[in-house]
């Protein structure tokens, strides 16, 4: 006889065991750790799983439980071979065993195959196997398979990012999250999610399904979007609400040219831009709030380069906040 783990994996591919290869299972299950049947059961199950894309789903978990019933010899009518020799629960705990290493080594594949990217300090654009575009912010993260499966393209996202996907009507694009998932076909769209807080999306072009995780039987558990709207969701009320987004397009559709443009814009909308873009504070004072300015920065400016640009065209001056932290811009000869 093999190794006690090789006659295991040979019991593991046949269809139905003799009497006596029964016997030597129940005598198996009755005095040993089962350790050897797992990596056994992980072990033979690979050649399937390696061309699996989803983690055992319903299909997939009626068919090992059907293959393993017959290997046992059981059957609708009749309870057989091991069942008959030995306790049901020993039976049983053998059938949980194989599929609870057939998910456990499904879930190590789809692991492995999973692309991870994640910021710190630095934005980041990441490529998607469908050729769609990831413009990822700083301290966020996003997951995904390295080939999307025949049905959907689905990423995990963690913090924000803005999204351009390639239209696609026969496999949907999913975006899961901790707070709510986002379902698109073909569109541009930014998507923010931070746990425990809150997650908004807001959309340039296309439409986008928004669901909640925890409310999708309420009426206020999905919206559709269109251009120039968002979707807010708060956690502890568990509450999705429209919203017009018509400034936020704007100022996605401006940072995605690589442009920010004014032509008489109040400098408290310029500020905003700028607060919001490069994660410092910025504000105004009374006077400059209403100025108004005329110019463009890239977003390869860095802040120091804008704020100049701004003090020169308004004969403003700016100054660091009290806590050093920030900007303030004071004065200036509005027109």
């Amino acid at each position: 006889m093999p190794n006690r783990k090789e006659y295991l994996k040979q019991l593991l591919k046949k269809d139905r065991w003799t009497a006596a290869e029964q016997e030597w299972m129940g005598d198996y299950l009755e005095t040993n750790d089962l350790s050897e049947l797992e990596v056994a059961a992980a072990e033979y199950f690979k050649a399937d799983l390696l061309t699996a894309k989803q983690i055992l789903d319903k299909h997939l978990s009626e068919r090992l439980l059907k293959n393993i019933h017959q290997r046992i010899g059981v059957n609708n009518s009749s309870f057989k071979g091991i069942f008959r020799l030995y306790k049901q629960k020993i039976a049983a705990a053998a059938v949980v065993l194989l599929l609870a290493g057939a998910a456990w080594y499904m879930l190590w594949q789809e692991q492995v195959k999973q692309k991870v990217f994640a910021t710190t300090t630095e934005r980041q654009t990441v490529k998607l196997p469908d050729g769609s575009v990831v413009h990822l912010e700083k301290a966020s993260s996003i997951s995904f398979p390295e080939e999307f499966n025949s049905k959907n393209r689905e990423v995990v996202l963690k913090g924000e990012a803005f999204f351009e996907i390639n239209h696609d009507a026969k496999h949907p694009f999913i975006i899961s999250s901790s707070l709510i998932n986002t379902t698109v076909l073909g569109t541009s769209f930014n998507m923010e999610v931070h746990e425990g807080n809150m997650a908004r999306v807001v959309v340039v072009s296309g439409m986008v399904q928004v669901n909640t995780n925890h409310n999708q039987a309420n009426k206020n558990g999905q919206l559709v979007l269109t251009a120039n709207k968002g979707a807010v969701y708060n956690p502890v009320s568990q509450d999705l609400r429209l919203q017009d987004a018509t400034e936020d397009a704007r100022f996605f559709t401006q940072k995605m040219s690589g442009k920010f443009i004014y032509k008489g814009d109040p400098l408290s909308k310029v500020a905003i831009d700028l607060q919001r873009y490069y994660n410092v504070p910025v504000v105004t004072d009374q006077k400059s709030a209403q100025c108004r300015f005329y110019g463009s920065f890239n977003t390869t400016d860095d802040l120091d380069k804008a704020l100049a640009l701004i003090a020169f065209s308004l004969d403003a001056k700016v100054r660091k906040d009290s806590a050093g932290n920030g900007y303030i811009i004071v004065g200036g000869n509005c027109k």
